[in-house]
């Protein structure tokens, strides 16, 4: 599996140019996943980098559990190899070292599965989007070669909320969520878009299609 990702890896070391992709980032729990819900039901494609992140999660899991210990396998699951993403977030949301190593380890396979999707994307001459929440983190604009970056926001009061619910997580360990990503107003200012996600669902759909008459005006 090490030899297969890193071989992905190394095919996308030039440069990449992604004309029709565009980057949908954000803060943890201000809306990226509802903003792509939307996308999809006006026929999009969306490049979904958590799913590929679960997915590689699974492909390291030998190697994971090693560095982290077998706190992190789910043993009840029936499946071999499987991650518990609640225990290993809890380790690596709390000490910033080995959150380093792990998205060392796991980084470099995500942006090669990314890369490889959308390079099958680009052909069809179409706007798709990148869902990529930590792309200022892992290297932004140079290392995925995209022209449009759209940040999702929302109050930290309000991503605080979600977060708890969503991931039944005390408020401590939603600030330590919160606050392992680069803060938001930074995201914001290095973005050409900004969805503010503060309202209902309506209100999203309407900033949506706004979103999307703004690209067509640029392309």
């Amino acid at each position: 599996m090490g030899q297969k990702l890193a071989k992905l890896e190394s095919s996308f070391s030039k440069p990449i140019s992604l004309h029709y992709g565009v980057v949908l980032t954000g803060g943890i729990a201000c809306g990226k996943s509802s903003v792509g819900e939307i996308l999809r039901a006006r026929g999009f494609e969306i490049i979904c980098a958590d799913s590929i992140a679960h997915r590689v999660l699974e492909e390291s899991a030998s190697t994971l559990i090693d560095i982290f210990g077998e706190s992190i396998a789910d043993f009840d699951s029936k499946s071999l190899g499987v991650i518990n993403r609640k225990a290993l977030g809890e380790i690596v949301f709390s000490d910033p070292a080995k959150r380093a190593l792990l998205e060392s380890i796991t980084h470099p396979h995500i942006h090669a599965q990314i890369i490889a999707k959308a390079c099958g994307l680009e052909a069809r001459k179409r706007w798709y989007f990148l869902d990529i929440p930590l792309f200022f983190e892992s290297g932004g604009r140079v290392r995925y070669g995209v022209d449009v970056v759209v940040c999702v926001s929302a109050k930290e009061k309000l991503q605080l909320a979600r977060l708890m619910q969503r991931s039944a997580l005390s408020l401590s360990q939603a600030k330590a969520r919160v606050r392992a990503q680069m803060p938001l107003e930074q995201k914001i200012a290095q973005s050409d878009i900004v969805i503010d996600n503060n309202s209902t669902l309506a209100a999203l759909n309407s900033k949506v299609d706004f979103m999307l008459h703004t690209l067509t005006t640029r392309a």
